[in-house]
């Protein structure tokens, strides 16, 4: 029987990686339809009950109990529905065709920090700082804009409402840029950062920041497949900073 190399093992262990995505992606897709769909006509009609039994202390109390219920599977139903698109977008992340070409990561920053602004207003007060000179990194345009996207949302969240972010960027000897991210948020321990790359994980309670924690996942996993890596330190109410260890531009090749 025929043996597998190592990176046979790995390259098939990443096609099932990414066929349980997609299938829970897809599969899962169909069934939280439907209790989103009629999650809001159970609310109404439990809320016909609460006005029909209002004379009834009793049955009022089993209705309002009811209601509270319905409230609880849809608000469930929601957020499994969000974990789900997550899960899809990290899932394409790992097929996307990529183009990797010299470009401008100061530029696309300053483009994905619009773009952060655009899909949220309540952001208005923070402040981003770029270097004032280009930084050309090897990459996909498109992938690596997502990257700061994430990334920017990220610290805007935990920085909010008077955000300040500061990129910084250093050539290093071996051919490869160190960009580091920079904010003022609350920060956390810094000894359980490489936890904040798996899918769902969060340091912090939604009541105080909301979000499936995700970013940061889909920002690894975008890297990487561009041959960069990322890596976070913080301190508890001493903000964090987020290194990406990304390949400098390639020359472009002599006509």
């Amino acid at each position: 029987m025929a043996r597998f190399t190592a990176e046979q093992e790995l390259a098939l262990l990443r096609q099932q990686h990414e066929a349980l995505l997609r299938a829970i992606a897809h599969d899962l897709r169909a069934p939280l339809r439907h209790v989103n769909s009629f999650a809001p006509l159970l609310m109404e009609s439990v809320q016909e009950l609460t006005q029909a039994v209002r004379h009834d202390p009793s049955a009022q109390q089993v209705a309002e109990d009811a209601r509270e219920f319905a409230q609880h599977m849809q608000q469930g139903a929601q957020r499994m529905a969000q974990m789900v698109e997550a899960l899809t977008q990290l899932s394409r992340a790992a097929r996307a065709h990529l183009q990797l070409q010299p470009v401008d990561a100061v530029a696309l920053c300053q483009a994905a920090w619009h773009d952060v602004l655009a899909r949220h207003p309540h952001y208005a007060q923070a402040h981003l700082h770029l270097p004032g000179t280009p930084v050309l990194v090897q990459a996909d345009a498109q992938a690596l804009a997502q990257v700061w996207q994430e990334l920017l949302a990220n610290a805007c969240k935990f920085a909010a409402p008077r955000a300040q972010i500061h990129l910084s960027a250093q050539r290093q000897a071996h051919g490869r840029w160190q960009l580091q991210l920079q904010d003022n948020g609350v920060g956390f321990d810094g000894t359980r950062a490489q936890a904040l790359f798996q899918p769902f994980a969060r340091m912090h309670r939604e009541s105080e920041f909301p979000g499936l924690g995700c970013g940061l996942a889909l920002a690894q996993a975008l890297a990487q497949r561009q041959g960069a890596q990322l890596s976070i330190a913080a301190q508890p109410g001493q903000g964090c900073t987020v290194l990406l260890d990304w390949p400098a531009a390639l020359p472009l090749p002599t006509p």
